[in-house]
């Protein structure tokens, strides 16, 4: 197990999931149709859906039924109309789903107002409807996620806007995955190089000075070296000369560099996501390829997925922040006692692979464990000294159940 666990970062060294946005199912609505006499009465935050503190909502069958009883009703008086007016139906306009009367469109148009949605008209409406194939309460729920999207990404940005210049390119390196500290300098250097200009070194010997002794420690000259010779390129005046020619190489060696971490890095990335995909291959492969586990319950195709799934998938984070799937959270909660069950299961041979690497469990050793304690307890029942009064039940306690784990392995051993 120690091992499996330290291959973890090869199938999980990824984050997933990022910038979904879940919305909880509806409560049961009551579903009574509400009277004339009723809707008048009826304030509108009654109608719409309740809207949580931060934003979300939910949309329930009563909406729904609303709908629904409100198209009923339109058709109803159309229909009425065209009798009387004498006029065919063709004549008359269709009423919409995405009309103005639409509880979901006011409710989104409401949030909207409030800064909750995206300013929004009714071209943008029919839309969106029309994407979700007409179905009003998806688009809304499609509206409240791109809404809540580009209020993070606004968060994001506004963070990004209040650093520094030199916190930007830290966060930058972490958000790119680079060698922070080796990325940092490099940026650092590259910005405030190109931002010289030539004219700027003129009758400034300090400038001069510390641009020819960063080309000469590029160069691989140590401290006392550098120091001699820039008291040799004054002795000679030409010290100028020399801060201009390290000016125009400076910025090129330092933006060099950064191009070669960020596409290096961008490689190791890539090689990570090749090796987890493989990995991910080589783990369905598998789950496909063994027909059964517990004998005569043969592997479903929905059962094979939800074993990838949870195998593939992180669902929480362990202390240094490595991505643990449900099965790795599980033996964080106690790892020993974890392990005692998995050596447990194992000793029963639950575990069992072939040489060959073939999934061999057997489950011989809990039938016969089964069929002992009912062996057992019928012995107990049978062969008690006491007596059973007539029209009455005792409970008969056996005299080992103190310790079943050791009973268990006990049984397992001697057979």
């Amino acid at each position: 197990m120690a091992k499996e666990v330290e291959k973890k970062d090869d199938l999980f060294g990824m984050n997933l999931g990022d910038g979904l946005i879940e919305i909880e199912e509806s409560p049961a609505a009551k579903k009574e149709v509400e009277t004339e006499e009723d809707k008048v009465d009826k304030k509108p935050e009654d109608i719409l859906p309740a809207v949580d503190d931060d934003g979300s909502f939910e949309i329930d069958e009563f909406v729904q039924k609303t709908v629904e009883t409100s198209a009923t009703a339109e058709d109803e008086s159309k229909e009425k109309s065209i009798e009387e007016q004498g006029k065919a139906p063709s004549d008359s306009n269709e009423t919409s789903d995405s009309s103005p009367s639409s509880p979901f469109l006011a409710f989104a148009k409401d949030r909207a107002s409030e800064g909750v949605f995206l300013e929004f008209d009714d071209e943008d409406w029919k839309a969106l409807v029309e994407k979700n194939e007409g179905n009003e309460s998806e688009a809304l729920r499609e509206l409240s996620d791109v809404s809540m999207t580009h209020k993070i990404q606004q968060g994001v940005d506004s963070y990004k806007e209040s650093l520094t210049p030199d916190e930007r390119i830290l966060y930058e390196a972490k958000d790119k995955g680079l060698p922070m500290d080796e990325y940092a300098i490099a940026k650092r250097n590259a910005v405030k190089y190109s931002n010289i200009k030539k004219e700027d070194l003129s009758e400034d010997v300090k400038l001069q000075e510390e641009l020819v002794s960063k080309a000469l420690e590029l160069r691989g000259f140590d401290a006392d070296e550098i120091k001699e010779e820039i008291e040799g390129y004054k002795a000679l005046e030409n010290l100028e000369a020399k801060a201009e020619k390290a000016l125009a190489a400076l910025p090129q060696v330092y933006n060099k560099k950064v191009t070669d971490i960020e596409t290096n890095a961008a490689t190791d990335e890539e090689s990570r996501k090749n090796n987890i995909r493989q990995r991910v291959a080589k783990i369905k492969q598998t789950i496909d390829t063994i027909p059964e586990i517990v004998p005569g319950i043969k592997l479903t195709k929905p059962t094979r997925e939800k074993v990838l799934r949870s195998m593939t998938t992180p669902v929480a984070r362990d202390a240094a922040g490595n991505p643990l799937n449900p099965v790795m959270a599980t033996r964080a909660k106690n790892p020993d006692a974890f392990e005692m069950m998995v050596h447990y299961y194992h000793e029963l041979g639950l575990f069992n692979i072939g040489d060959d690497g073939t999934v061999k469990p057997d489950f011989s050793k809990i039938s016969k464990l089964e069929k002992v304690k009912a062996v057992d307890s019928m012995k107990t029942i049978f062969e008690s000294p006491e007596k059973q009064a007539t029209g009455k039940t005792k409970a008969i306690i056996p005299k080992d159940v103190n310790d079943d784990f050791a009973e268990a392995f006990g049984r397992i051993k001697t057979r």
